[in-house]
């Protein structure tokens, strides 16, 4: 082992001027925005507000007086583009000041994301995204057990979300107490499909943190067997998917790192269609596959939602509906457009569906540019990077995307975050990455000098 392979040791630089503060707004933020509905549900949406408020101050103000033009200029030109359509699209928008009020929010939740991007590097990233999914995997095991085991029942939220004493649906509970039956369970974010979307999360996060930093192997392990328990607790057929396409992504960024330029690319044209044909098998056998999941052939009223969106979609096929990011009760079109089981619905179940119907084509591109410079961008990175460190972001990027064929999280909350953080934080010069050595990842993954693996970047930005 030379001076190019020596591990470092990672040194958090606690002595610069409210970095602490600025650790605590992030774990802060971070568990707000993936775990909405615990606050939305136990303070109501004015308590919720409120906090999001008083964060978006702090954010605000150490952005601000940070280095903010470095970051700016990182932004990438989709989403730039996508920033200045949001606003647009005010102007001819079916209901114009939703769009005014979604178009501050997303300016509000990039301003987040950028400062993640400015204020941590990707080392300090994954610590942060570690603990806050661990938090809320242990406490939604904490929460499921409570209501199974104790309460002995369905427990529904202090601030209710629907009209009436009782919830018209078993949807509207905060949790329907399911953690000993066999059913889905939904953990302290009420919601399955996202409770399985951050169990994905730490299936990642902790695989690469029992890798590279200095947090007990044993806690890594267990936080692992923890969000693989919680991912098949939860039961969501989307996010199974997504999870087999990052096993994939994860063992093809292995096997090409070091080979040349045409063998890397005739293992991605073997793995694409590969890929095709298994999606095939899956398409002819949905009925069995989704059976699995516990789900219909149509993923659950999956196909019946696109086709009304088509509709939709068809009417205003350039401009769009207008921004609303996730959809609001009461407002047209989308009220009483999709309803399944009494429980109505107010998203499109696809993230590029609902941005094509709501900023039209020219956002339907933009945001396919933008994935797309980005995942290439990731992908490289993980890839040529000889630090295991490095494979996290693309993987993480990699299961949002896969995710969002069947959900539209990426355009909301946590969601928006991380792509806008993967977007931006993928054009940070070679300067910030930590120093590359002559061992594969492959090879450090599976020798012993992995585990004492704890480098540091150049700068500690």
């Amino acid at each position: 082992m030379n001076a190019m392979t020596q591990p470092i040791r990672v040194i958090l630089n606690t002595r610069e001027p409210g970095f602490r503060a600025k650790t605590y707004l992030a774990y802060a933020a971070v568990f707000t925005l993936a775990a909405g509905d615990v606050f939305r549900y136990s303070v109501g949406w004015w308590g919720w507000g409120a906090l999001l408020v008083i964060m978006f101050g702090f954010t605000l103000y150490y952005f601000f007086t940070d280095e903010p033009k470095r970051v700016l200029k990182q932004i990438p030109w989709p989403l730039t583009g996508l920033l200045v359509l949001m606003p647009i699209s005010i102007f001819y928008s079916n209901y114009p000041i939703f769009s005014s009020i979604a178009s501050f929010a997303q300016y509000a939740t990039t301003l987040f994301a950028l400062f993640l991007a400015g204020t941590f590097s990707w080392r300090h990233l994954l610590r942060i995204f570690s603990n806050v999914v661990r938090v809320i995997l242990v406490a939604s095991l904490a929460f499921e057990f409570v209501a199974a085991a104790i309460v002995r029942g369905p427990i529904a939220p202090i601030f209710k979300n629907y009209e009436g004493d009782t919830p018209p649906a078993s949807a509207f509970y905060w949790t329907r107490a399911h953690l000993f039956d066999g059913d889905r369970i939904q953990g302290i974010v009420g919601n399955s499909n996202i409770l399985a979307f951050i169990a994905m999360l730490g299936l990642i996060v902790f695989a690469i943190d029992y890798a590279v930093s200095a947090t007990p192997k044993w806690l890594s392990a267990a936080s692992f067997a923890l969000a693989v328990s919680m991912f098949c607790l939860s039961k969501s057929a989307g996010v199974g998917f997504a999870v087999a396409a990052i096993a994939v992504a994860a063992t093809v960024a292995l096997i090409v790192e070091g080979k040349d330029r045409d063998l890397r690319h005739r293992i991605y044209r073997w793995v694409w269609a590969s890929t095709g044909v298994i999606a095939i098998l899956v398409l002819l056998n949905r009925a069995e596959v989704f059976a699995f999941f516990g789900k219909t052939p149509d993923m659950t009223g999956r196909s019946s939602i696109w086709k009304k969106v088509l509709v939709l979609i068809f009417d205003r096929p350039i401009q769009g509906w207008g921004w609303i990011s996730h959809w609001m009760p009461g407002v047209e079109p989308f009220e009483g457009l999709v309803v399944i089981g009494s429980v109505p619905y107010y998203q499109a179940h696809n993230a590029f569906l609902d941005i094509w119907l709501q900023l039209g084509a020219i956002g339907l591109l933009l945001m396919l540019a933008l994935v797309s410079i980005t995942f290439v961008k990731l992908w490289r990175l993980g890839v040529r990077h000889t630090n295991p460190l490095y494979l996290w972001p693309m993987l993480m990027f990699f299961g949002l995307l896969a995710q969002n064929l069947t959900e539209s999280r990426m355009l909301l909350e946590i969601g928006w975050v991380l792509l806008v953080l993967m977007a931006v934080k993928a054009n940070d010069p070679e300067d910030y990455l930590e120093p590359r050595g002559k061992t594969p990842k492959r090879v450090r993954l599976l020798g012993r000098g992995l585990r004492r693996n704890q480098s540091q970047p150049r700068k500690d930005r």
